[in-house]
């Protein structure tokens, strides 16, 4: 039987398939000469920092009579501390020490928090300061003892270098 060119049963005209492209691929370990590579001494490490300026996270002297123990969240964060303390901290701003990092916690766990240094006893009296959450937000690290001893969520002041 001659070829004529054509399928006995379709009438159509053979047709051979495509030629396979050959095309090399790079491994994915390996970097194609063509894209670019980040120079490893270009990276810049974040600032550690010792310190938020009252500017950045100005804090406020608040009145302790205004607490009961139904109270809601309300997007600031207090800090109970010894009046000398207070005023530095007014003055000089937040310090950021892993070390001893500065005790902040939400509204509703003030009245405890004050209830215990009551039962202290140690005679110093407290000045309540508060500061935005959302300006010290980054520098905040969960404190889970703190928050299951008074029943609200408390932070502690400590990181260095700002989360996100």
């Amino acid at each position: 039987m001659a070829s004529s060119g054509k399928l006995p049963f379709t009438d159509g005209e053979s047709r051979s398939r495509p030629a396979a492209r050959h095309t090399r691929r790079t491994p994915p370990g390996l970097v194609s000469p063509d894209s670019t590579q980040p120079d490893l001494f270009d990276y810049v490490p974040p600032v550690r920092r010792t310190r938020l300026d009252p500017e950045e996270a100005p804090l406020l002297l608040v009145t302790t009579r205004a607490f009961s123990d139904r109270e809601k969240d309300d997007g600031w964060l207090y800090c109970l501390t010894s009046a000398e303390a207070g005023e530095a901290l007014l003055r000089d701003g937040l310090p950021l020490d892993a070390r001893y990092p500065l005790l902040l916690c939400a509204r509703p766990a003030v009245l405890a928090l004050l209830i215990d240094h009551a039962q202290t006893g140690d005679g110093v009296q407290p000045v309540l300061l508060r500061v935005r959450h959302a300006h010290v937000a980054p520098w905040l690290e969960n404190d889970p003892d703190m928050s299951a001893r008074l029943g609200a969520s408390c932070y502690l002041l400590s990181r260095q270098i700002p989360l996100g």
